[in-house]
């Protein structure tokens, strides 16, 4: 063995031996439990061992092809697995789930386009009778979600297709009637689904009903061909997700049976001798409600993407030395302030996730049980949801670019994991609607509620705006950041609460004297960075809130890291983010601004010494990393080379004779 490889892998095991907490504790909260932590340790050996799931070549050498046929096969032979498991061991066939989400993005949205979008959107907008007939046992039925289209993403109200009731036959047409409404990006809906989801406008006696969402048959059981009036294409290359088939989606006079349209919260009514009625919605947030787990999953794959790239760039970090005295890289300064900030912000962003998820598990109980519970609680959840997925999927950008760049060039690799990581992330960020726009969602809510407040009108600042209904009071003070609160996460959190409610109040008194001579959306326009930066806070604000109030913060093997994490990401906020707004609003002075940047730098060299215990506690084994410069063990350079070496074609010159050769001869 070369000096270089025994002296990294020596350097990784003394971290683990010198780490300040017990890694087995840590990795258990981080599963939610010694339970939850042995499944996936088991479904990860599972997976490895199984021919049809486990790579038998290096992913990153697979044609598109390869890669869709590959995925078809994982997700055949895992719904096999998972079928026998879910009768004598649920809670391993849960952890098979989660488990392949972690071997592969394409893999895992393949599942979840089918498991989540499809399935919970039946449950959360059909009835009863129609959830008993359209969630089948039929394997066969691929399903998927049609949303988005060719000229419309996030602006559903805009959406083109429709589905315009025939009461001759109690049947639905449903149309693509232009370029623009072609149904685009859609998950499995190029090769593979049988039946979609589809959101439409819902279009009876002539009149436009609103969105509604409909069953539709895509393709044959028998013979995978395409229905008539069905025309169904490949959306073709892609920055990444290769094995996953989006396609496009056009209808030209389909018909569907009445019952197709999914009826829990929209009905229509057929007559023999009056006009059909349409009973609408009691809110017109229950119609996007299946788009709150959409969100609540960028949480969720925020924890699979980034936390791989931050457990391969912290243990390349360790191992990689360079420079004068030959240090460890991670120790850089640079490094060390850039990485360990991204380590402590993946243990907050994991509590939000399991908190946000918990309380849209809880409300979709409350649908079926107390419907006027789901429907008080509903809008804030929608909006909190956006925000958490514009504000958790840019934090991810920022991320993984970082990671990127804490490996050098080795990160530009494919092998190494993280430039795919990236291209992976790129399609969250946009995919269910642009970033901006979701963050105006949740800025609107909060400026609605804030309105009231400051007009003395009722409104009930429930959930996340429980803290608005201190408006009047907050208003009245001059916050100032306390000497003594750096190192307190509850500052911080005050911190959050202040700037919104002080910057809510004046965006309030501006859009009232402004709107004197704009339109309403003229104003909303004037002010969009600001109503932007408003929602940042806000996601903020509730981010360090939940993290604030975690009942794991009490457990003595793991409390005092987990409270470092919370108070390195929530000060390495305030100074890469908001100091502008901090400033602005003389919450903190110039000497407080200065300890703040400390807070950060020491904060980080402070968990340094904890990084590779950290990274291990997210669990992902080598073959799940699939990143040589991020081994377990510190091997980094054997292996990397080996890699390189076994890559198709590595020893081969196939365009000598016939491009290089003719080049030599004609400078000779």
């Amino acid at each position: 063995m070369d000096p270089m490889t025994e002296q990294a892998m020596a350097d990784i095991a003394r971290e683990r031996k010198n780490t300040s907490f017990s890694i087995q504790a840590m990795a258990e909260y981080v599963d939610g439990g010694k339970d939850l932590h042995n499944a996936r340790k088991l479904a990860h050996n599972i997976l490895k061992r199984d021919p049809q799931i486990a790579f038998e070549t290096n992913p990153f050498d697979l044609t598109r092809a390869q890669w869709r046929w590959k995925t078809a096969q994982q997700v055949s032979r895992i719904n096999e697995i998972r079928a026998t498991l879910g009768k004598t061991d649920p809670l391993l066939a849960d952890a098979i789930s989660k488990a392949a989400g972690e071997l592969s993005e394409s893999l895992s949205m393949k599942m979840y386009v089918h498991d989540m979008l499809y399935h919970q959107s039946i449950q959360l907008f059909g009835t009863p009778a129609q959830i008993k007939e359209f969630i089948p046992k039929d394997p066969r039925i691929v399903g998927c979600f049609a949303m988005t289209e060719l000229g419309h993403s996030s602006s559903l109200r805009d959406l083109e297709t429709t589905a315009t009731f025939d009461p001759k036959t109690n049947e639905w047409i449903i149309t693509s009637p232009t370029l623009t409404s072609t149904k685009w990006w859609i998950g499995a809906a190029g090769q593979s689904a049988t039946h979609t989801v589809l959101v439409s406008q819902t279009i009876v006696n002539t009149e436009n009903h609103g969105l509604s969402w409909f069953i539709v048959p895509l393709r044959s059981l028998e013979t995978g061909r395409l229905l008539p009036g069905v025309t169904c294409g490949d959306i073709g290359a892609k920055a990444g997700r290769h094995g996953l088939d989006n396609g496009w989606i056009q209808l030209t006079s389909v018909r569907i049976p009445l019952n197709n349209m999914l009826s829990k919260w929209m009905q229509v009514i057929p007559s023999l001798t009056q006009p059909p009625r349409v009973s609408p919605p009691p809110h017109p947030a229950v119609m996007y409600a299946t788009l709150i787990p959409e969100r609540i999953s960028a949480l969720t794959l925020l924890q699979v993407l980034v936390g791989q790239s931050v457990t391969i760039a912290s243990r390349y970090g360790v191992v990689r030395r360079q420079g004068p005295g030959n240090p460890q890289i991670i120790d850089f300064q640079i490094q060390t302030v850039n990485t360990l900030p991204l380590v402590a912000g993946l243990y907050v962003y994991m509590n939000a996730e399991r908190k946000i998820q918990g309380r849209w598990d809880r409300l979709r109980l409350e649908a079926v049980k107390n419907p006027s519970v789901y429907l008080e609680e509903l809008p804030d959840i929608h909006s909190v949801s956006a925000g958490f997925k514009a504000v958790g999927t840019w934090w991810g950008s920022y991320a993984l670019e970082t990671c990127r760049r804490a490996c050098g060039g080795h990160a530009y690799s494919a092998y190494n994991a993280i430039a795919g990581h990236i291209a992976d992330w790129g399609v969250v960020t946009t995919g269910g609607g642009d970033n901006y726009t979701l963050i105006q969602q949740l800025a609107r809510y909060v400026m609605g509620i804030i309105q009231k407040v400051l007009a003395n009108k009722q409104v009930a600042c429930i959930g996340s705006t429980a803290f608005l209904a201190n408006t009047q009071q907050i208003l009245k003070q001059q916050y100032t950041f306390p000497q003594d609160g750096f190192k307190d996460l509850h500052s911080y959190v005050t911190l959050f609460s202040s700037l919104v409610v002080k910057m809510g109040a004046d965006l309030v008194s501006k859009f009232k004297e402004t709107r004197k001579s704009n339109s309403t959306a003229d104003v909303w326009n004037i002010y969009m960075v600001d109503l932007t930066k408003l929602g940042t806070i806000f996601v903020y604000q509730h981010l360090f809130s939940l993290y604030q109030g975690m009942s794991d913060l009490k457990n003595e093997a793991i409390s005092p890291v987990l409270l470092k994490c919370g108070v390195l990401f929530a000060a390495d906020v305030v100074r890469r983010e908001l100091l502008d707004s901090v400033l602005e609003y003389e919450c903190m002075t110039k000497g407080q601004v200065e300890r703040l940047r400390e807070t950060v730098y020491s904060g980080a060299k402070e968990l340094r010494a904890d990084v590779v215990g950290l990274t291990d506690a997210f669990g992902f084994p080598d073959f799940i990393l699939k990143a040589p410069i991020g081994r377990y063990d510190g091997d980094i350079y054997r292996h990397y080379f080996e890699t390189v070496k076994n890559a198709p074609d590595c020893f081969k010159t196939p365009y000598f004779e016939d491009e290089v050769k003719p080049l030599l001869k004609g400078r000779l």
